[in-house]
């Protein structure tokens, strides 16, 4: 198994948010993705004694569904934590891993009350990775990752519908005539859409 380092940055250039050590690996013959999380390093003070609770959570898009979304262990009462834990997604494809982006790769902070708080966030397309070749990353963290305009944009499907203003009903009437290219929500790959 060859490794391959990404660009790296060390937290204290340029950030004050913190920076995230992780790796992927691209599984091709057991079909998953194997996402490594290190460390962080320099978390920005989350919690009243100056330190944080920090977790890490994952997000492949487009989709929504619940398998998408994977997050670490909490580490209590640091700003350098150290996980050295792997989450994996299960059943990607080649396909997967052209069109999709680990595009919230979030690392918040936990309090006792149940208010997460957001500390920073990156993210990865999976095409820049190579089947069977681990690719390690030590980003700075930023606040909002803005949109890329491009290719990138998950498209969660579209929606047609009729507006018309009726002055004996004295509101507006909403027709909903159709749904096309819905994003899938469910295992099965499909949606069981409603509108409200």
């Amino acid at each position: 198994e060859e490794e391959e380092d990404a660009n790296s940055y060390d937290s204290d250039e340029g950030t004050t948010l913190g920076a995230l050590e992780f790796s992927l690996l691209y599984d091709q013959e057991n079909s998953s993705l194997h996402c490594t999380l290190i460390k962080a390093k320099g978390l920005k003070p989350m919690d009243s004694n100056g330190l944080a609770d920090p977790y890490v959570k994952l997000h492949l898009l487009p989709g929504a569904s619940k398998s998408n979304k994977l997050r670490t262990k909490t580490l209590r009462n640091t700003r350098n934590p150290v996980w050295n834990e792997t989450l994996v997604y299960h059943g990607i494809t080649d396909e997967d891993m052209q069109r999709k982006t680990l595009r919230q790769i979030s690392v918040c902070d936990e309090d006792k009350f149940g208010h997460n708080e957001f500390i920073g966030e990156t993210r990865v397309s999976l095409k820049k990775l190579k089947a069977n070749q681990k690719k390690n990353f030590n980003i700075c963290l930023e606040r909002v990752i803005p949109v890329d305009r491009g290719g990138d944009i998950e498209e969660r499907g579209k929606i047609l519908v009729s507006l018309m203003y009726s002055t004996q009903q004295g509101g507006l009437i909403v027709g909903i005539v159709r749904c096309v290219h819905l994003a899938a929500m469910d295992a099965n790959g499909y949606s069981d859409p409603f509108v409200k």
